[in-house]
């Protein structure tokens, strides 16, 4: 399982967790004996009863705290408030049960207990201050299977003046990531879908970045083929919420996998050119993370072709898919039509106007020229420059 090998997180697997098992992890983690655990939850306020009474059956085992200040793409300011909110030095641990938005969120709040100052502190290009203390004790509990943010070292943090900002360090991972199976059964399709292509983005790209390294495309070709078998049948998953199979569960559990492994692998290389594009139609237009990343996918895929060693890991992929075709540029081809193919099923935005966005061909540059200078853009391979993205960009206005 190189996946492992590549994260400092312990990863526990499980189909079903309780509030007895949640407080046996968090007391390991804490290296607390026999003393009262006191621990912040920290959750979002979207309605989940298998959280909710995770939650409740752990207050019998433990103090805890719960801070719900969260929303997609975190606020800086939300952050604050919730620091605020709790003495967080006087808890033992913070965990963080929810999608990405929480779980970043539990991470800022954990480093902000050791190091102090305010988060916006931290942002941007030139931050007033940087994290030199591993925050506390740190348990990531996902509740999407696509962001990977339990096994990585970096959150994605709004700032106070509205722009988005990746803010990375070893200190910021997790003890404990728990991946669980039955925490992500209540995902609509359409949650079920930009997570799952999240994770799909997350794999490709850790392939075609300068950051790549042979061991890492291992990893990130393993986690696409996955989320590729898999994603499939995760979205009939939740196409049946209200008439679950019994193996629906097993389904989610290797979905949630799938992601946590193309975690591990953008954990040591960073994203790249679709990522940097996506912040920016998060910040203008508030377009969800998973749907961002997923609008310019099947372009930046393309854009790839061009480098020999990401074709090649392409058609790696792709020959699982389709063995019998000899040649490995048809492959790729091949693959991409079956890509395309299930963002048409599962109702993925190909177009500005799908996403709801009214935009001009000349307002292109204006909006976008930024995410050049974004460090994720960099990585890309072959150099995405804006005589290669704007092209893609005008063809999505319709």
């Amino acid at each position: 399982m190189p996946y492992r090998l590549l994260s400092s997180v312990k990863i526990i697997e499980t189909l079903e967790l309780d509030g007895a098992a949640l407080a046996t992890i968090a007391r390991y983690a804490t290296g607390i004996g026999d003393r009262a655990l006191r621990l912040a939850v920290v959750r979002d306020e979207y309605p989940m009863p298998i959280r909710t009474q995770l939650i409740e059956a752990l207050k019998t085992n433990a103090e805890v705290i719960e801070l719900t200040r969260v929303q997609p793409n975190p606020r800086s300011s939300d952050i604050d408030a919730m620091l605020n909110e709790a003495r967080l030095t006087e808890y033992d641990a913070v965990i963080g049960i929810g999608g990405g938005s929480v779980l970043d969120s539990a991470k800022a709040l954990a480093m902000l207990a050791s190091n102090g100052g305010t988060l916006n502190d931290y942002l941007g290009p030139a931050p007033e201050r940087k994290i030199e203390k591993k925050g506390l004790p740190l348990i990531l509990i996902p509740t999407t299977a696509g962001t990977g943010s339990e096994v990585t070292k970096v959150g994605v943090y709004t700032s106070d003046s509205g722009r988005k900002y990746t803010l990375g360090s070893p200190l910021l991972l997790a003890q404990v990531a728990v991946l669980c199976g039955a925490l992500t059964s209540s995902m609509p399709p359409a949650l079920t879908a930009a997570v799952g292509f999240d994770a799909l983005d997350h794999a490709f790209e850790s392939i075609w970045n300068k950051n790549a390294t042979p061991i890492t495309r291992s990893v990130a070709i393993e986690a696409a083929v996955d989320v590729l078998r898999i994603l499939d049948d995760a979205y009939d998953a939740s196409l049946r919420l209200q008439a679950p199979l019994v193996g629906d569960i097993d389904i989610r559990q290797k979905m949630l996998l799938a992601s946590c492994k193309a975690g591990v692998a953008f954990n040591m290389t960073g994203t790249a050119a679709g990522h940097a594009l996506s912040f920016i139609l998060s910040e203008e237009w508030h377009v969800p993370h998973g749907a961002a990343c997923a609008f310019t996918l099947v372009d930046i895929y393309r854009h790839a072709l061009r480098d020999p060693a990401s074709a090649q890991a392409l058609a790696t992929i792709a020959k699982v898919f389709f063995p019998q075709v000899a040649d490995p540029m048809q492959r790729c081809e091949l693959l991409l039509d079956k890509i395309i193919a299930m963002k048409k099923r599962m109702h993925m935005s190909e177009t500005f106007a799908d996403l709801g966005i009214s935009i001009a061909k000349e307002d292109i540059p204006r909006y976008f020229e930024r995410a050049f200078s974004d460090p994720k853009m960099l990585n890309q391979v072959p150099i995405a420059t804006n005589t290669a993205i704007y092209p893609m960009l005008e063809k999505k206005i319709c």
